[in-house]
């Protein structure tokens, strides 16, 4: 940990020992630290210690956010700065046994004083055996209730091995075999919650086969197993867009489409849902857990799949040409849009595929935008004053008329628009006198 931290986290020793309250650090800071990565957060616990985490704050002019108010689980978050913050909550139980052994995973299940965790002491507290797990890269839940308790740790357990690269215990994963319907259970936030950090993970499409394999996927998107085959080529595709879009790869390779990867393999997913699932005794949890997308979130999904079904219908029908009404439709998706076109398996040659998105990308990046980001040749005040016209809908038709041909390249002036606008109020015209 940088300097600033540890000397926050010496005073925090000094103030809770003036206190006479032990505090412990746990869960995921001790994991990671033991895993040497870098830690942020900071987990701490001890009887009191979102009372102790308070004061403080109080003491040290820093931000103090409640998380949890529940009497006896009460979380507060102290602010340290924009990247820093130390989390205090009150010990589950009578003693930090107590409190480890109600935990999720034995990973996440150790402890260890804050004066000992400073002072670089490797007296760890593990009464499940988390240090045995976390070298050999095992994500094993705790005996007792606790899936039953929590059913999200379900789904947790494939977050963790998938952010973490760890295997899921044997007894884990029968575990969530047999509490897989209880899924529902779990608030729609936190569920995707969970799904948000699983796909956004490097590496996810055998643990996705193995959630299938014991049920839990089924409760969340059934499938089929061409699914798979499809998921992997987007997988792929997404990591190394320079396959097939060479040209592009920079467009692929920016942070603003870096972070939507997740929503793109999970539109695969969307797309390739088992024709069945209606019959499935465990219902769409789509549906059924009322999943919480963002708006954006859930615009984009939909308009990367429609992308893809408009370039298919493109693609097929060589005479239904018209990459203008794509890009209208698609927005800013299109690099989604085209990941899941090409990768789409309906028999065709993937290189021809390729050919004719990239034929897309080029009007696109190169005409389109350019085009479009440009003064518009005409306006509304435009059509006022040239035609003595009241606003009305029929501007829309012609402003969007207007922008069409300039972007295809059939008017390049002023006086080239004004006689487009011309044309299509005469034509109103005529069509309301027949």
């Amino acid at each position: 940990m940088d300097s600033s931290t540890q000397s926050i986290l010496l005073e925090l020793l000094n103030f809770s020992t003036c206190q006479n309250n032990k505090l412990f650090v746990v869960g995921g800071t001790l994991r990671d630290f033991l895993s040497q990565k870098p830690c942020s957060d900071f987990d701490l616990t001890g009887k009191n210690a979102a009372e102790t985490g308070i004061n403080f704050s109080r003491s040290l002019n820093f931000t103090c956010v409640p998380l949890d108010k529940t009497p006896g689980r009460k979380t507060v978050r102290v602010i340290l700065d924009q990247k820093h913050h130390l989390d205090f909550t009150d010990l589950q139980g009578k003693t930090i046994e107590e409190d480890l052994s109600q935990r999720d995973f034995t990973i996440n299940a150790m402890g260890q004083l804050l004066s000992d965790f400073l002072s670089g002491r490797k007296n760890i507290i593990d009464p499940h055996k988390g240090q045995e797990d976390l070298k050999n890269k095992k994500i094993r839940v705790l005996h007792g209730p606790i899936i039953s308790s929590d059913p999200l740790r379900m789904l947790r357990a494939f977050r963790f091995a998938a952010t973490l690269k760890f295997e899921i215990d044997t007894d884990t994963l029968t575990n969530i075999s047999l509490h897989k319907a209880r899924l529902i259970e779990s608030a729609p936030e936190r569920i995707w919650h969970e799904l948000t950090l699983f796909f956004k993970a490097t590496e996810t499409l055998p643990l996705l086969k193995i959630m299938h394999g014991c049920g839990l996927l089924d409760c969340l998107f059934p499938v089929s197993n061409e699914a798979f085959v499809q998921y992997q080529k987007v997988a792929s595709l997404l990591k190394d867009p320079a396959e097939i879009f060479p040209k592009y790869t920079d467009k692929f390779s920016v942070s603003a489409f870096l972070d939507k990867h997740y929503l793109v393999k999970l539109s695969v997913l969307r797309m390739m849902q088992n024709p069945d699932s209606e019959t499935n005794p465990i219902e769409n949890t789509v549906q059924r857990c009322n999943l919480r997308f963002s708006n954006a979130e859930e615009q984009l999904m939909q308009q990367s799949i429609s992308g893809a079904r408009f370039m298919t219908e493109m693609y097929l029908s060589p005479e239904f040409n018209e990459p203008y009404e794509l890009m209208q439709k698609v927005h800013q998706e299109l690099l989604a849009s085209a990941i899941l076109f090409v990768t789409y398996a309906d028999g065709s040659n993937t290189e021809d595929r390729a050919l004719f998105c990239n034929h897309l990308l080029k009007f696109y990046f190169e005409q389109y935008l350019p085009t479009v980001s440009e003064k518009p040749l005409l306006n509304g005040e435009d059509i006022i004053h040239q035609f003595n016209l009241s606003p009305s809908p029929l501007f829309g038709k012609i402003l969007s008329s207007v922008q069409k041909s300039q972007v295809l390249g059939n008017i390049t002036t002023r006086e080239d628009a004004i006689t487009l606008a011309g044309h299509i109020i005469q034509s109103q015209s005529n069509e309301s006198n027949e």
